[in-house]
């Protein structure tokens, strides 16, 4: 016999194969790669295995253990099993008899019908796989992906019988098996199940005792109430135990002794005067054919209710403990093996057993490794704590992967087939975790680690070969994997590399079109839009005539040191280090690319520390190392050898909604140390609410924008910087529900809160009350930006500029895009030198509000405080910024003396002047008072 032929079927298009009773008998079964197949298997299996099938029409027998169905596409399956599984799947119609709860997982349109189907030895094949027809809980699906405000599976109606989707078999070799979807005659009784739950009618609940004519009563029963329109919601047999029966029917001792014969068959009936109807018909049916019969039926429609929920909750823990038993069971030797660590010991037997083992282990590992790896995204996205232990075995498993797949890579090609792409595929994976791990917990130097493991992807042309193959979803995988190597070199500045990505980008793109013609070519040509659209801003300085990166991150260069006198002045004032950031963005015009906009991007960067280069090749890292295991030793990493802390813990929000954000900010919030801050970075189109009346400064003034789901007509003016967003007239004014206002920020002012606000509507941030006498400081952008630079908004906020790259700032505004190295040097030196006196004004001036005084000790807030002086100053100067509104404000006010210091305004005029711009700026420093402007 043919083990490939007759139990697995590969790369099969437009065949009809059939699997008549007892060819397959108990044995695994796997169906992959086929196209516009009708596949029939007449028989009982073990588990079932079907991967990567499009148009496929499927039915299999009953399956002892599991049925796993993953990356297929527009496929017809009915089955019966004790479990079911799908994963990356869509368009799909299942037919289904199931044990436990059916999972789906990263699939659409999966839809679920109960499977009514009889056939010869059906019934049978139900006994040897020791499957109970009473057992089906098609309807009740848990999505492990499941999406807000929506479904990825429905329900089917009664009427969809199996062969409206599945083709009568037709082979004269099927003819004596009488196969027929008839409904009174299925195997499996038709339940409503889930799609029942809501109606709201009389319930009533059978028991048929274990008896060898339990069975046909409890079908005879549903046959002869179905005229009185009477239905079968849901069915369960199990056997219950003491506790549950006592729970159950109380002391009757009759229950306790007819329980404990065997597995009952328990049944939920509905419908008008259902009790009632259902008693007649049982008693006339034990009168006429069951006699003696032992049952249980409900009495009153008041005791249903409890009756229900004991019985069927007994039921589900007792499945439950049913299918971990199962599981435990079949687990493979290799399983067993590996677990308990025998392995090794096990390898004395001869060659052959021991490559076969070893194919095993690997394909064991593939497995479990694809399992962990879709888990992650089942973990709360917030959170320090709860995501670190699964992550950890998540990473080791890819680790004993990559080095198993290294020692044994000669034997894996041979025996397991294994191709380039899919140690590519793992090598992804890694980098993904490395990607993400910097993305939990901030930390720089993972993204190192991300980029050897890509770098060693392209270097080695693990996805070479992918465009030759007949289908897309290679090629989309390595689409997806130079569209992430390319964000991790974006955030690593290295631009060469990067660029060249770009181009090989495109010409895959253009490979990916000609070959598949696929739906989603626009969204790949977007996302190589708005790639070169985010690269070409990011470089938009020339030096010496070539195009500068810039970083922003903190080294120890920009960092301006505290004055002698700090100590002394610092030395009764607690201090707050940061440790908490929410990076939110939504300006809708501003360019972005994978959920960054500008931004976010330049802030991200602008609370973390210069990573060290990593100079080490993937060939250096024989084996991986899981990042919780050395996470000790990134903390004490830092550009010049001295030990630093690590770096401030931060979430990136791209236009969440107000649930998110006050998910997120709470977790922050609750994993404040005593001594830690909560930085609250914000930067969106603002929101006016257009009340008539406005007296709450909470929320009558309007707020921001953070998520676009409103779906009002919103009618812009030509200037949306000097303007906030108007809705139209005949739209009512009120607060939208989607929009974040002061108010909705007061309870996070119970501790240390650091707020930055980046909005055409920022003022309505300046009176916050600073209710529980916590330190709280805000800095508010300008809300209007002179005519010149309206051109430049979507390419990101001049505010965010000035806190994350002060001296390309004040180029920019100079409109200064080439410059000489000399000259950039000078103006980085001078910058450097402002902050510098800035920072000491912080400790000269007596009119300091103390609450400044609690920040300053942490780097990162002391730059953003010398930051926002000079982008004040600065603009302070420049002639094209005319009035208040066109300069940042803060809470509580900075004095005039920090603000309009002479000092620091000669700095930055004789700057000017040391770079020809002279004459954008005013003849002079400001007086301190000469001017009013709005100090907030």
């Amino acid at each position: 016999m043919d083990i490939k032929e007759d139990f697995i079927l590969d790369k099969l298009k437009d065949q009809t194969i059939y699997r008549l009773p007892g060819s397959v008998n108990g044995q695994q079964f796997i169906i992959q790669n086929c196209d516009n197949c009708t596949i029939y298997v007449f028989d009982y299996t073990d588990c079932v295995q079907i991967d990567d099938c499009t148009n496929c029409r499927i039915f299999i027998g009953a399956v002892r253990g599991s049925i796993f169905i993953r990356d297929s596409i527009n496929c017809v399956l009915a089955t019966s099993c004790q479990q079911f599984r799908t994963r990356d799947c869509r368009d799909t119609y299942v037919y289904l008899s199931c044990s436990s709860q059916p999972v789906i997982e990263s699939s659409h349109n999966i839809i679920f019908g109960c499977l009514t189907m009889n056939y010869k030895n059906l019934a049978d094949q139900y006994k040897s796989a020791g499957i109970s027809p009473w057992n089906n809980n098609w309807s009740n699906n848990h999505d492990f992906t499941s999406v807000p405000d929506g479904k990825n599976y429905s329900l089917l109606d009664k009427d969809d019988h199996v062969f409206k989707h599945l083709p009568i078999p037709t082979d004269p070799s099927c003819a004596d098996l009488n196969i027929n979807d008839d409904v009174d005659a299925s195997v499996t009784p038709y339940t409503y199940g889930e799609s029942y739950q809501n109606k709201n009618e009389e319930r009533c609940l059978v028991i048929f005792f274990h008896d060898p004519n339990a069975d046909a009563c409890a079908r005879a029963l549903i046959a002869s109430i179905k005229q009185s329109n009477i239905i079968l919601v849901q069915s369960k047999s199990y056997t219950i135990d003491d506790t549950s029966v006592a729970r159950l029917f109380g002391e009757d001792q009759k229950y306790h002794a007819l329980a404990g014969k065997g597995p009952v068959i328990g049944l939920e009936l509905s419908g008008s005067n259902c009790i009632s109807i259902c008693q007649e018909a049982l008693r006339n049916l034990i009168a006429t054919k069951y006699p003696n019969l032992p049952h249980f039926i409900s009495e009153s429609a008041a005791v249903v209710p409890g009756q229900l929920d004991k019985f069927y909750n007994f039921a589900s823990m007792q499945i439950l403990s049913k299918d971990e038993r199962m599981n435990a069971a079949s687990l493979t030797p290799t399983d067993k093996l590996t677990s308990s660590g025998d392995y090794r010991q096990s390898s004395e037997n001869n060659g052959h057993n021991d490559e076969e083992r070893l194919v095993q282990e690997f394909g064991h590992l593939l497995e479990k490794s694809k399992q962990l790896f879709n888990g992650l995204r089942d973990l709360p996205q917030y959170g320090h704590k709860q995501w670190q232990p699964y992550f950890g075995r998540t990473f080791d498993i890819y680790t004993k992967l990559w080095k198993f797949q290294q020692q044994h890579r000669i034997l894996l090609d041979k025996n397991f087939g294994l191709k380039r792409w899919q140690i590519g595929e793992i090598a992804s994976k890694i980098g993904q975790l490395y990607y993400h791990f910097y993305i939990r917990t901030s930390e720089t130097n993972y993204l190192n680690e991300a980029f050897a493991f890509y770098s060693a992807i392209r270097t080695r042309a693990y996805y070479s070969k992918v465009n030759r193959e007949e289908k897309p979803d290679l090629m989309v995988k390595k689409l997806r994997y130079y569209a992430r190597f390319i964000v991790v070199c974006l955030l690593l500045k290295k631009t060469k590399i990067m660029r060249e990505l770009v181009r090989e980008l495109n010409r895959q793109i253009d490979e990916y079109v000609k070959a598949y013609d696929p739906d989603d070519s626009l969204e790949w040509q977007l996302v190589l839009n708005e790639i070169s659209s985010f690269i070409d801003i990011d470089n938009q300085l020339n030096i010496d005539g070539t195009s500068t990166t810039l970083s922003y991150r903190l080294n120890q260069s920009l960092i301006p040191s505290l004055p002698m006198n700090a100590e002394q002045i610092l030395a009764n004032i607690p201090s707050f280090s940061l440790e908490e950031i929410l990076i939110i963005g939504n300006y809708q015009d501003q360019i972005k690319f994978s959920e960054l906009t500008i931004d976010m991007y330049r802030m991200l960067q602008a609370v973390e520390r210069q990573p060290n280069e990593s100079t080490s090749s993937l060939d250096d890292r024989a084996t991986t190392q899981s990042p919780s295991s050395y996470h000790k030793d990134i903390l004490n990493l830092s550009d010049n050898g001295t030990t630093n802390r690590s770096n401030p813990h931060k979430y990136l929000l791209y236009k969440p909604t107000f649930s998110q954000i006050y998910a997120f900010t709470a977790s922050a919030f609750k994993e404040l140390p005593t001594n830690g801050a909560l930085l609250l970075y914000i930067s969106a189109d603002g929101y006016d609410t257009h009340l008539k009346t406005k007296n709450d400064h909470g929320y009558d003034f309007g707020g921001l924008k953070t998520n676009n789901r409103r779906e009002d007509t919103i009618e812009n003016s030509n200037s949306p910087a000097n303007t906030l967003t108007k809705k139209s007239s005949s739209i009512t004014s009120q607060k939208d529900i989607h929009n974040i206002f002061p108010g909705d920020l007061y309870p996070f002012l119970r501790k240390p809160l650091f707020l930055i606000i980046d909005s055409n509507n920022s003022l309505v941030f300046q009176h916050m009350p600073n209710l529980f006498h916590q330190p709280f400081i805000s800095l508010l952008s300008p809300v209007k930006l002179p005519a010149a630079f309206h051109d430049y908004q979507n390419k990101g906020s001049l505010f965010t500029l000035f806190l994350s790259s002060p001296t390309f700032a004040f180029c920019f505004v100079c409109h200064l895009n080439d410059l000489t190295s000399e000259q950039w040097n000078l103006c980085q030196e001078n910058v450097n030198k402002i902050l510098l006196e800035i920072t000491r004004n912080f400790f000269k001036s007596k009119l300091v509000d103390q609450t400044i005084y609690y920040f300053l000790n942490d780097e990162f807030l002391r730059l953003f405080l010398a930051r926002f002086v000079f982008c004040y100053a600065v603009l302070r100067l420049h002639r094209a910024f005319k009035g208040s509104g066109f300069y940042p404000s803060s809470q509580p006010q900075l004095s005039n003396d920090l603000l309009e210091n002479v000092q620091v305004h000669k700095m930055i005029l004789e700057l000017s002047a040391l770079l020809n711009v002279r004459q954008l700026f005013l003849e002079g420093p400001l007086i301190p008072g000469e001017s009013s402007h709005q100090q907030i």
